[in-house]
């Protein structure tokens, strides 16, 4: 992690926010299941149902992981019964059942398996002695990280944030109990999920427009013990009497990956600062969005593509967001961050909103960081510590000095 400017951040050990054992993350060319190993359950289950169902392999996967964190949380009964040949989709159908009434919201009261004995089966074979509900819910992220296919991420420039970049942000800005945290755009809950864990007693919103990454959030929320409804399916950007969002306000903290790219047309931009008069991307909008969302003195991580903080064309972004909060700290994050699904670069922005837009004052501090590992190869893999000691990311060792600074921007906002 390199330091741009006088300061030097400190220096110390990486820490994997994932919970995999090192010798578990090299994947095979074929989909071998390996004890223990998540992202190899979640390719298998994957591979399973799209290969020998002929059903959607998400729906039926999700059904099959509400019904397994069901069976876990009530805590009696076999799950499928034995592994093998002629698992029941009875017993499937009534754990649903369960999970239903457990958590209103998460799944709709008759929900039924479309999967007959044999296929149940062979997934049973996979599911055997896995504990969803353990190891910190790794096993659920990971496997529901992996269902929102890559045509689903790809998008409108949608690509979710490699967990332990969410882990290392969500450090930096140190969620607290008792604060009202907001995500606008939360994809399958990564920043929720990980404040929550952070700091319990944190009350989360998340709303997000694609139907998919929605129900994904709310079964983490579930399997964390939370109300699924604390997330919505709903526009952020929409305004007007029709607008979901328009009586939302005054939330202490916001953490957000918005998407990145997408003309959103007149009638969207016409109702932003940011849009009027000008062509612009869904990125700009959800940044003036995530600014109005906050109280003032509330805090944000944002996390933007690099043209929208060095490229000329967007200087405006920049100017207006100088004015309406005082930027702490800039990440940059690798080249290989968001690989496989896209190349784009991009950064995290941390800051407050102020008290009253105010013009920029360019004597005011801003701490730049630039990640040197990134935690990914070429490829898109995950690349472990030459130690085994996890995956090999610098995020890190930025942590204690972004605190720093956020808390002296804090300091200025009164």
């Amino acid at each position: 992690m390199a330091q741009v400017g006088p300061e030097t951040a400190p220096r110390g050990p990486a820490r994997d926010a994932l919970g995999y054992a090192p010798a578990r993350l090299t994947m095979a060319r074929r989909h071998v299941l390996r004890p223990g190993d998540w992202a190899s359950v979640a390719a298998r289950l994957d591979e399973l149902l799209a290969a020998h169902t002929g059903e959607d392999p998400f729906e039926e996967a999700y059904k099959l992981l509400v019904a397994k964190l069901a069976q876990e949380a009530i805590g009696r009964g076999p799950f499928l019964g034995a592994a093998g040949e002629g698992a029941s989709p009875a017993a499937l159908d009534r754990w649903l059942g369960r999970a239903a009434r457990r958590w209103p919201g998460l799944i709709e009261p008759g929900t039924r398996t479309r999967l007959g004995p044999v296929e149940l089966g062979r997934i049973a074979s996979v599911l055997a002695g896995v504990e969803l509900g353990g190891d910190d819910l790794v096993g659920p992220d990971a496997i529901f990280e992996h269902l929102v296919t890559r045509a689903a991420k790809g998008h409108k420039g949608q690509y979710f944030t490699p967990r332990y970049v969410v882990a290392a942000v969500v450090s930096m800005v140190e969620p607290r109990g008792g604060e009202r945290l907001v995500d606008p755009a939360c994809g399958s809950g990564a920043f929720l999920f990980h404040a929550a864990r952070a700091a319990p007693g944190v009350e989360l919103r998340g709303l997000d427009l694609d139907p998919r990454a929605v129900r994904v959030a709310r079964a983490m929320m579930a399997a964390l013990g939370r109300a699924p409804a604390l997330i919505e399916r709903a526009d952020s950007l929409a305004r007007g009497p029709a607008g979901a969002t328009r009586a939302l306000g005054g939330f202490d903290l916001l953490l957000t990956n918005p998407p990145f790219a997408g003309d959103v047309g007149a009638a969207y931009a016409g109702a932003y600062e940011l849009g009027r008069g000008r062509r612009v991307e869904r990125d700009v909008l959800f940044l003036e969005r995530s600014i109005e969302l906050l109280r003032p003195g509330g805090r944000f991580a944002i996390v933007l593509p690099h043209n929208k903080l060095g490229g000329a064309r967007w200087a405006f972004v920049r100017e207006w967001l100088l004015r309406q909060a005082r930027v702490a700290a800039v990440l940059a994050l690798g080249r290989h961050t968001f690989l496989p699904h896209t190349a784009q670069q991009a950064s995290v922005v941390i800051g407050v909103r102020r008290r009253r837009p105010a013009r920029p004052d360019p004597a005011e501090p801003i701490a730049m960081f630039v990640s040197e590992r990134d935690g990914k190869d070429a490829r898109g893999r995950l690349r472990l510590r030459a130690d085994g000691a996890g995956i090999d990311h610098d995020l890190g060792e930025a942590v204690a000095s972004v605190r720093e600074h956020l808390a002296a921007a804090r300091a200025e906002e009164g």
